[in-house]
């Protein structure tokens, strides 16, 4: 086998773009981002301002950081999947206001100008902040970013210390910076929209963030409209549920049901498998008292409350390349979304869910 060629050498271009681009970064928020960048890289930090910047001087010249490096970690940080969902069916009415020029003027009419196709991947801000509104290839993109600062424990930090009689252990844990997005998408080729947010269902922060998305929305399209076609995922988890136990004709669904439950009336029957990789149809007893509900008539007595559903890969063009976890709640008609994916694997699982409506 012969000797794999070493990379070619930065262009002058790349390593002006590149030094445009990380100064860009440290100019809006600071060195903190770019410090993971270089960290993952395994490129020296320094301990001061001066040896940091000599030391990202120096790696982008060598080559040690590439533009691809910089374009790859942005996209990486940007972030898809781990948050949560509610998703639209868009209506005529809706896709006829879905028009770029359209759209264009009723930014130009609400002062957010400024913002129209304006790229986003540059700007860390501390609170929530509109960054973006755009419209390309058929869609509609609104984002609002914010710096949302994490620890990550480091255990070879730790250490013990003696007091007197009395010992203490100290754990370290060492700060770690991210970005949160919440933004909102309109599909016209899908018929979908979805507002995304990253935040935490518990408290006030989650609400507060989905309330501003539709206050800037209700600016550009009718937000009343929209709400009405909001999709019912208490409908779509009971027929996800149904429709994918294996019968003769589909003896391997594409879906597995970890766990659901069936409400009716003031009473509910919850099917649920004690592992969280498992299908509760795996079991035999359970899979055949499931199999009860029969007909289309007796399922639509039944409201989908709650289900966790394990989407599976396939070998088709467009399939999932791996297992990933779903959660849906009828009572808010809420998705969750429990692994980090990419915006193909985001979309794709969204357009599965809608055909369950």
């Amino acid at each position: 086998m012969p000797p794999t060629e070493p990379p070619s050498p930065p262009s002058p271009k790349e390593i002006k773009d590149l030094h445009r681009l990380a100064a860009g970064i440290i100019r809006t928020q600071g060195n903190r981002f770019i410090k993971e960048l270089l960290r993952a890289k395994k490129i020296p930090i320094g301990s001061n301002k001066a040896d940091f910047e000599r030391n990202l001087k120096s790696a982008i010249e060598q080559g040690q950081l590439r533009l691809a490096d910089v374009e790859a970690w942005l996209e990486k940080v940007e972030g898809w999947g781990d948050q949560h969902v509610y998703l639209y069916n868009l209506s005529p009415q809706i896709q006829a206001k879905l028009d770029p020029v359209a759209i264009s003027k009723k930014v130009r009419e609400a002062a957010l100008t400024e913002l129209w196709n304006k790229p986003t991947l540059l700007e860390f801000p501390e609170a929530p902040t509109l960054t973006s509104i755009a419209f390309k290839d058929s869609v509609l993109r609104l984002v609002w970013q914010e710096s949302s600062p994490g620890w990550t424990p480091v255990p070879n930090k730790n250490y013990t210390q003696q007091e007197g009689l009395d010992f203490y252990e100290y754990r370290a844990f060492r700060k770690v910076e991210r970005r949160a997005v919440t933004r909102f998408e309109a599909h016209l080729p899908l018929g979908l929209g979805a507002l995304f947010v990253a935040k935490p269902i518990q408290g006030g922060e989650h609400q507060a963030a989905v309330a501003e998305v539709k206050r800037v929305l209700d600016l550009l399209i009718p937000l009343k409209e929209l709400e009405t076609n909001q999709v019912d995922i208490s409908v779509v988890s009971r027929n996800l549920d149904q429709r994918n136990i294996p019968t003769k004709k589909r003896p391997k669904p594409s879906v597995r049901t970890q766990k659901s439950r069936l409400a009716a009336g003031g009473s509910y029957v919850e099917f649920a498998a004690s592992s969280k990789d498992k299908a509760y149809w795996q079991e035999p007893a359970i899979q055949g008292v499931r199999k009860s509900v029969r007909t289309q008539q007796q399922l639509n007595a039944f409201q989908g409350m709650d289900g966790v559903f394990l989407f599976q890969p396939g070998s088709a063009k467009g399939s999932l390349s791996r297992p990933l976890r779903v959660q849906l709640y009828g009572r808010n008609d809420r998705i969750r979304l429990w692994a980090q994916m990419d915006a193909g694997e985001v979309w794709k699982i969204l357009t599965d869910l809608a055909t369950y409506q």
